[in-house]
């Protein structure tokens, strides 16, 4: 199975729903121009594919799950634009950011807007299948818990970045919210869609999230060695950042005491010259812990394409176990 054709295949139907939901007229344009920027810029629209996928694993039809795929598309789109606020990143998807662009009131408003529509979706797909109450709840349930973990992982996230004491164990407990955590929703809720069984719903939840988890050891990643045109936001901004990724985790554990020095001295620099930002990378790359995190997230699809063993072989679930692989393979 080509895995990026499966995802624009999917992504062109979800594109189409989120018209309906974000239409080009929304008045006023700038609003309209706020809450689409990033999704007209792209991306790989992950999230709704794994709704629709999920949902065609356990039975179900695509077509049925078209609305609250769209709404994590939103959803996803949402923590974009107040994460660029807070980490002040001025480009993603190889575009301004909606700060940059139209300002921060702008902006914050366009991610208020999004996150009420993720739930006017999700509130049409189940009163179009006619959903009973305890099945709607649960669906609500699932994208609500997800937004707060979401919120959890940000605000520990941004902690994490003042110590320079931090734990493998905390930093992978942070990303299972902050990017797990919608992950785990998308896939849960697909199988809620489809009519799964509970043991279904289970193992597709923890396949999304562990898959999550990757996904994010793996941007880490390709932050200090992917490149800017693929990857769509400048290489290094973790470092200026000072983010506690597991790179820098690994690294502060093991580097020898001036490789640590060094590395200390450019993280949480904004201002650090590339000739900076490239020596701290030299001492991650000196440490192995490029290889240690790679190992870490190829161990946890591993894991995760286990969960999908209580479900039947189909063309859905041969999708799901190539989307695990292609989130540690991903060069965007």
């Amino acid at each position: 199975m080509d895995v990026l054709r499966y995802l624009q295949k999917k992504a062109r139907a979800v594109e189409s729903e989120i018209d309906r939901w974000l239409p080009k007229g929304l008045e006023p344009d700038i609003l309209a121009r706020a809450t689409r920027h990033l999704i007209e810029a792209g991306g790989k629209r992950l999230r709704p594919c794994l709704v629709l996928a999920a949902c065609e694993a356990v039975g179900g039809r695509a077509e049925d799950a078209l609305e609250t795929a769209a709404a994590l598309e939103l959803l996803h789109t949402f923590t974009l634009i107040h994460d660029d606020i807070m980490d002040r990143d001025e480009l993603r998807r190889n575009v301004k950011t909606v700060h940059v662009l139209l300002g921060e009131p702008m902006a914050i408003t366009a991610g208020d807007a999004l996150f009420a529509k993720v739930f006017e979706a999700t509130a049409a797909n189940a009163r179009r299948l006619g959903m009973g109450g305890a099945r709607a709840v649960e669906l609500f349930d699932a994208i609500s818990k997800a937004s707060f973990e979401i919120c959890r992982g940000q605000a520990l996230d941004m902690l994490l970045e003042t110590r320079a004491d931090v734990s493998e164990e905390e930093y992978l407990h942070m990303v299972g919210m902050k990017t797990g955590a919608l992950m785990e929703a998308s896939t849960k809720v697909g199988a809620l869609l489809g009519n799964g069984k509970p043991e279904q719903l289970s193992a597709l939840a923890d396949y999304g999230r562990l898959i999550g988890m990757a996904f994010q050891i793996h941007d880490d990643m390709l932050d200090v060695a992917g490149e800017i045109e693929k990857f769509g936001k400048p290489i290094g901004s973790d470092i200026r950042e000072g983010k506690r990724t597991l790179l820098v985790v690994r690294a502060l554990a093991t580097a020898p005491s001036e490789e640590k020095r060094r590395l200390l001295g450019v993280l949480g620099k904004r201002e650090a010259s590339e000739a900076e930002v490239q020596e701290a990378i030299d001492v991650l790359k000196r440490t192995g812990a490029i290889d240690y995190v790679n190992e870490k997230a190829r161990r946890l699809v591993v894991e995760a394409k286990s969960k999908l063993d209580v479900l039947p072989d189909s063309d859905a679930k041969k999708a799901l176990l190539e989307l695990a692989d292609f989130v540690v393979k991903r060069e965007f």
